[in-house]
């Protein structure tokens, strides 16, 4: 027997019947699935429920969540649903539209889906199980996939084609949709049934059991649980309307901030522009009436810019900026059905924006339009920690920013961007988890994360950089990086499962970079992208530093040493004491290496190669972090680097690791210069921060949300001083900041700060978790022990008073 779900006994039902069509699928193919019922009395209902490959469900016409949760050949999930609250007396409907997107050998450009979901070649399948329960106990409807009796009906879809945006091609095409083709009240009761909404209504075939295969056979669909919290959907309303006030100047959030509907006249063209105020993720809904012929076109966009000359991507000014700058995006293109009633289109993937433009062009007959609305939706992010200095006006609103930029980077997964690609890339992500624990302290979405990384691991020992992901990418270093993540995830949560759990990845990944050691005992000749962080000076080479054509690149070995270095402690965490002192052995040799091989005695800084004069910040930032300088000599060489003005400069994505190791020699004052390019950001009018301070090609980038960690665990001060939070230690950061006040979320609960200082005294006050043992250290070296937690207050010299 397989493992059980709560989808044992359901069959998978397929749109198509066996003879309908064999091969391999060409294109995304739709389906909608429908299930009539009728109740004598309310009920309750817990509905289970997946489908291939993605679906989005209804009851009752009331939009309910999209799934399943992202997985891979191995881990097909199912959502379960408590949907009594939306069944009512008489007659009810339970309506799926299922997308089978096509496998990626048939992917074509103008039929594709997006790279990180998973699919296969059986086309649109659906799944579910469910009773309709009356209070007294009763069943009242079983609304589940059986293989015989079932309720469901299925009806391909003729009215979604499909046309892909090049440069966002990686989350998938655009829809193109011609609104007569599709059943009308599809996902509706009250219509009489199938007949009455259109469209061809069938039995479903019943393809394979949800308990799996004889065998030990692993079936199309491996199905398991969902490992994270539904995404949160709600309704939200569009704050500017071809830039003023929208809601006839009420507040945007109000229920009633809505306009009258309006009406474009026969024959003529119209343009309106949406501002959600923000850069958003969400499902776009737009109502019309009438309109025969008519054609409106949806555009999305992060931001106001205009082309570039040649190829790249658009030119970006002050995003708001509509008398300088156009509209450039992805589209939706709906064709109005004509109907007297009024229909609704909305996409089926959600979009990401903050400006829509709607283009609406009529035919003979005027069409009525509603105002645009839509469904936010995102990972339940709790933002519990806050920041906040009066006598600081820039802290606030990177604080803002960057809650918002971490926000639209985590659906199913972390994502780099949702505009242009929504995949899960291991570098990019273990930033976000540490952002997360700093702002929230939720480590599941974490958790996932680590485990996908685990599940990408290829035959040759190494992970894959991006995951899940249709198409295999292969970033060594980035596979470094999931290690970090690893140790990270026990840091924060004190489970120290992980080590034994995942050690078998990490000895294949390091054991991969071990047979890389070249003639100088420094790894090298890595193959694949050896992409390291975005330098101008490095583009030709697409982000891989120019010593790697050469051999040997230094920060590549550095990071390596780093690496070997969290893998020791984590094995000591497993009982592998052998293993640890064999990675530490291994750190030590390539870190000797670097220093006998990649040091210039005469400018007292690494080079990027054993013979390559190319001289970076990375170099020396990563040679205090891995070890291979330390003391008074690391402090030493990180002053010489700031002075130095011909280095290449570590990038908004690299700022993480700049930062901890000024920290790391005691230089953390430094950092507050390296704030310029967030603060800058700000007079350009962006909500979330960009993929970089200068390309600038996503408007949203989950790496530049920064200030989460370095406000709550520098500013304020907040870290773990065990793992797992057993003890807390307070030792604020000022920099030139008169005062600083907020809280910090931990697993023990949250601390509250609140420090002042006036010429050379500080005064730090606040609370910690109560139970939980917490040391209080200030910059001078005052020191309080709270053995049990609780309210404190603090003076520079050690005046207490508790």
């Amino acid at each position: 027997m397989d493992v059980v779900t709560k989808l044992n006994g359901a069959f998978w039902l397929a749109a198509r019947q066996p003879g309908d069509g064999g091969g391999v699928r060409p294109g995304n193919e739709v389906a909608y699935f429908r299930c009539a019922f009728t109740l004598p009395e309310k009920a309750e209902l817990q509905f289970s429920v997946s489908a291939g490959s993605r679906y989005r469900l209804w009851i009752n016409g009331v939009a309910i969540g999209s799934g399943p949760c992202k997985g891979d050949r191995w881990r097909h999930y199912y959502e379960t649903y408590e949907l009594g609250s939306y069944l009512r007396e008489g007659e009810n409907v339970i309506a799926a539209k299922v997308v089978a997107y096509a496998p990626y050998e048939s992917q074509t450009p103008g039929a594709a889906g997006p790279y990180s979901v998973w699919t296969n070649a059986a086309g649109p399948c659906f799944i579910a199980s469910g009773q309709c329960v009356s209070a007294a106990g009763d069943v009242l409807a079983d609304v589940s996939t059986r293989r015989e009796g079932s309720r469901w009906r299925v009806s391909l879809d003729e009215a979604v084609e499909w046309e892909t945006y090049g440069q966002t091609h990686f989350m998938g095409a655009m829809e193109r949709v011609h609104g007569e083709r599709i059943p009308a009240g599809w996902n509706e009761a009250g219509r009489g049934g199938e007949a009455a909404v259109g469209g061809v209504w069938r039995q479903p075939a019943v393809r394979w059991p949800a308990d799996g295969r004889a065998y030990g056979i692993i079936p199309p669909f491996p199905l398991q649980d969902r490992p994270i919290p539904l995404l949160f959907e709600r309704e939200r309303v569009f704050v500017r309307r071809d830039g003023r006030l929208a809601g006839a100047g009420r507040e945007a959030e109000a229920a009633d901030a809505v306009e009258a509907p309006e009406v474009v006249p026969p024959r003529s063209r119209r343009k309106i522009v949406w501002d959600a105020g923000e850069v958003t993720t969400g499902y776009v809904r737009l109502q019309v009436r009438g309109g025969r012929g008519s054609r409106v076109r949806l555009l999305y966009a992060e931001s106001y810019s205009k082309k570039r000359e040649g190829a790249g991507f658009p030119l970006k000014g002050r995003r708001d900026d509509a008398e300088h700058y156009d509209l450039i995006g992805h589209t939706d293109v709906y064709w109005p059905s004509g109907a007297q009633h009024a229909e609704t289109y909305e996409p089926f993937w959600f979009r990401t924006f903050r400006f829509i433009e709607v283009e609406v062009e009529t035919a003979d007959e005027p069409l009525e339009h509603a105002p645009l609305t839509y469904r936010e939706t995102g990972y339940p992010l709790q933002a519990a920690s806050n920041v906040d200095s009066a006598g600081a006006d820039w802290i606030r609103p990177l604080w803002d920013v960057s809650v918002r930029t971490l926000q639209r980077c985590m659906h199913e997964t972390y994502e780099d961007c949702p505009y242009y690609e929504q995949l899960q890339y291991a570098m990019d992500t273990r930033l976000q988890i540490l952002f997360t624990y700093a702002v929230s302290g939720d480590a599941r979405l974490a958790a996932r994360a680590i485990e996908d990384y685990h599940a990408s691991l290829l035959p040759e020992g190494i992970l894959q950089a991006r995951f899940p992901c249709l198409e295999s990418q292969v970033i060594p270093a980035f596979s470094l990086h999931w290690i970090l993540m690893v140790e990270d995830y026990y840091e924060h949560t004190g489970d120290s499962s992980v080590a034994a759990r995942y050690k078998a990845t990490v000895d294949s990944v390091l054991d991969w970079y071990d047979r890389k050691l070249g003639e100088h005992g420094l790894v090298e000749r890595l193959g694949y992208w050896e992409y390291f962080d975005w330098v101008p000076e490095w583009s030709s080479n697409k982000g891989a530093p120019t010593a790697t054509l050469q051999g040997p690149s230094t920060i590549h070995n550095l990071l390596y040493v780093y690496a070997l270095r969290s893998a020791a402690r984590l094995s000591r965490l497993a009982g592998r004491r052998e293993t640890a002192a064999e990675y530490e052995a291994r750190a030590g040799l390539v870190a000797a290496a670097v220093n006998a091989h990649c040091w210039c005695e005469e400018r007292g800084l690494y080079r990027e190669g054993p013979a390559y004069e190319q001289y970076s910040q990375h170099a020396q930032v990563w040679a205090v972090l891995a070890g291979a300088v330390e003391g008074e000599a690391a402090r030493t060489l990180m002053e010489r680097m700031l002075r130095q003005d011909d280095l290449l400069v570590v990038s908004y994505a690299m700022s993480y690791y700049m930062f901890r190791a000024l920290e790391q020699v005691g230089l953390y004052a430094e950092t507050e210069a390296l704030w310029k390019p967030w603060r800058e950001l700000l007079q350009l009018g962006l909500t979330t921060w960009p993929e970089d301070p200068f390309m600038q090609r996503s408007d949203c980038h989950g790496w530049g949300a920064l200030p989460l960690y370095e406000f709550t665990r520098c500013l304020l001060g907040v870290k773990a001083a065990d793992p797992g939070w057993r003890s807390i230690r307070i030792g604020p950061q000022g920099l030139s900041l008169p005062e600083l006040r907020g809280e910090a979320v931990t697993p023990k609960g949250l601390v509250r700060v609140e420090w002042r200082r006036d010429a050379e005294r500080w005064t730090v006050s606040g609370e910690t978790p109560a139970g939980t043992p917490a040391v209080l250290v200030l910059p001078d070296g005052t020191q309080q022990e709270l053995p049990r937690g609780g309210a404190f207050r603090l003076e520079t010299g050690g005046q207490v008073r508790l």
